[in-house]
């Protein structure tokens, strides 16, 4: 409707040219002149269409006014129809160069308002808010700076919308629905654009733009540009949990230590007075059979006190290697030995034949082969065997520890 409107008024501006040169007795190269330089400034502001128009009406009114015989359409120099038809092409030839440069402004100028907008929405990302909803902060971003009515986002990694926006994640045209049909499309005519959210080739979410003038170009850097700003939330929120699972095992760590010191003095008082009343000799039956147990209990208190000191300093990553050239089924003998009497009846040993001497730090070797029988003890079937094997290849020597009873379960077997 606003091109008919332009049209009709370039007609009327070249009539009403024409007829001014006319009553001003101009002669019909000053008019034809005035009526180019008006098919170029239309051309220039309205578009090629509408200077076309006007071109074909000033050369009707050229003809009807300025060629003999005049006030008809008739013209009887056929040199005039030659100078008609130049006016003509000259004038369609300025009008298309002319609607050329105006469309490369045009262009030129949406490029750089494009670029701008994705500058400022590329910087106003980093800014966003790690504690807060990446989703909602991003949406206002990109409804400010894009002038968009409303924006509809979602993520597939996203812990959960709210309860104003899970309605609209169940409706067709939703972000959602955009990410599950996998397929960007735009309707100018709803003034809608819909993207899918990508890292890469790999669909991570949805986005809808609702109320803006579709540009699919600038649909498509801000999708990427959503598509990193929730990459990047997830890496930040990655990282904090990260941060803080090492300061739990560093304040887990610390706690072990100190509790293992802590027990470590009062357990050699009561095994040195244990042991001291042992051998003064001067108890009852039942006295020495007590204190027995009594030292007995401190002894073992105190190997379980020297494996926490052990373990935090594993994980404290403390730990020096002390190695010496052993035998494995010495190791494990020794081991065995520290056990109590009911759980070695249960054990049976099977090492390999003519076993080589190994470099090793005996006492982590030892502390990783009880942890191993004790989780065996722990999870097997009541009065089951458990089975422990020693193998040699030519680069390791291995040790297996079998019970029969509750397995790991398959997720936690690499731990």
């Amino acid at each position: 409707m606003r091109k008919a409107y332009r049209a009709a008024a370039g007609l009327l501006l070249a009539v009403a040219l024409a007829v001014t040169t006319f009553l001003l007795h101009f002669n019909l190269s000053t008019a034809g002149s005035l009526q180019l330089l008006l098919v170029v400034l239309i051309a220039l502001r309205w578009g090629f269409l509408e200077a076309t128009l006007v071109s074909l009406a000033a050369v009707t009114s050229l003809n009807f006014l300025f060629i003999d015989p005049v006030f008809t359409f008739s013209v009887s120099d056929p040199r005039n129809w030659i100078s008609l038809a130049t006016f003509e092409a000259t004038a369609l030839l300025v009008s298309g160069l002319s609607s050329k440069v105006q469309s490369g402004t045009a262009e030129a100028n949406l490029q750089r308002t494009r670029t701008a907008k994705l500058y400022e929405l590329s910087r106003a990302i980093l800014l966003i808010e790690a504690k807060q909803s990446t989703r909602e902060q991003l949406s206002a971003l990109i409804r400010e700076l894009m002038q968009v009515e409303s924006v509809d986002l979602w993520h597939a990694h996203d812990p959960g919308p709210s309860s104003a926006l899970e309605a609209a994640d169940n409706d067709p045209g939703s972000a959602m629905a955009t990410y599950q049909a996998n397929q960007d499309s735009d309707d100018p005519t709803l003034r809608i654009s819909r993207r899918v959210l990508r890292l890469g080739t790999t669909p991570i979410g949805g986005m809808v733009l609702r109320g803006w003038e579709t540009d699919p170009l600038l649909a498509d850097a801000v999708a990427s540009l959503a598509a990193v700003a929730f990459e990047r939330a997830r890496a930040i929120e990655r990282e904090n949990r990260s941060e803080v699972a090492r300061n739990a095992e560093q304040l887990r760590t610390a706690v072990l230590d100190g509790l293992a010191h802590g027990f470590k003095t009062p357990l050699t008082a009561i095994q040195t007075a244990s042991s001291g009343l042992l051998a003064i000799g001067e108890l009852s039956p039942t006295q020495a059979e007590l204190v027995s147990i009594i030292d007995e209990e401190a002894t073992l208190l105190g190997r379980l006190t020297t494996r926490l000191l052990q373990t935090a300093a594993l994980e404290a990553r403390e730990i020096r290697l002390r190695r010496a050239r052993l035998s494995m089924l010495t190791l494990v003998q020794q081991v065995l030995d520290e056990q109590e009497e009911a759980l070695r009846a249960r054990v049976t040993l099977s090492p390999a034949l003519h076993l080589a001497p190994i470099d090793v730090d005996a006492q982590l070797v030892k502390l990783a082969l009880q942890q191993l029988l004790d989780n065996a003890n722990k999870y097997s079937s009541v009065g089951s065997l458990i089975d422990i094997g020693i193998s040699q290849g030519s680069l390791e020597t291995t040790v297996t520890v079998a019970n029969h009873g509750s397995s790991i379960p398959p997720q936690e077997r690499e731990r």
